[in-house]
């Protein structure tokens, strides 16, 4: 015979997954509009705002969650921007450069740490996620293209993840300042 307290348990994991996935998916919306439509001029061309979203999402949502927002996110804007052929090496590549924010989150709430964004394990995941970015283009260039078209494009590809880190520490400070992170993280886990 079922108890109400199963009965409540189960209704309240439901609750989870659903506010889980919708504030994913409002994740994986918001990397592909910054990656597709926020340009950023520089002397080499441009970068997109998406990266610091991916950093952004990877940092707040637990788990998976901010690996899939990022993957989704990056492959839709690639879609829309008419680089099709860019939408699966890019799906794999954000979903790798969640990962190192993913781990470092898991091991923060291991030790009831990680309440801000901007703190120094997190600024420190940029390094291999930039190193991500930067070797999986690298990679994805010289197997669609050539080695030589990618090794010539090697030096540029630093200046996507480093706007991105800018734009992640000054997004990531604004809402530590509002304290985001604290206000959402209690709404998603009820």
């Amino acid at each position: 015979m079922n108890s109400p307290n199963i009965k409540t348990n189960a209704l309240n994991k439901s609750k989870i997954n659903v506010k889980l996935i919708t504030i994913t998916a409002m994740f994986a919306a918001l990397i592909t509009v910054t990656t597709a439509f926020i340009k950023i001029p520089s002397p080499l061309g441009y970068s997109h705002a998406g990266d610091s979203v991916i950093y952004l999402a990877a940092s707040i949502l637990p788990g998976p969650y901010g690996i899939i927002a990022a993957s989704i996110g990056g492959a839709l804007a690639d879609i829309i921007s008419g680089y099709a052929h860019w939408a699966l090496p890019t799906a794999i590549i954000k979903a790798l450069n969640a990962v190192p924010f993913v781990i470092c989150g898991i091991i923060l709430k291991k030790y009831k740490k990680g309440e801000k964004i901007i703190s120094l394990p997190n600024l420190l995941m940029l390094i291999p996620t930039t190193i991500v970015t930067v070797g999986g283009y690298f990679i994805a260039n010289g197997l669609m293209y050539t080695w030589p078209e990618a090794m010539a494009e090697l030096t540029i590809w630093w200046l996507q993840p480093g706007v991105g880190a800018l734009l992640f520490i000054a997004l990531g400070a604004g809402l530590d300042a509002v304290k985001f992170k604290q206000k959402i993280m209690p709404n998603i886990m009820r």
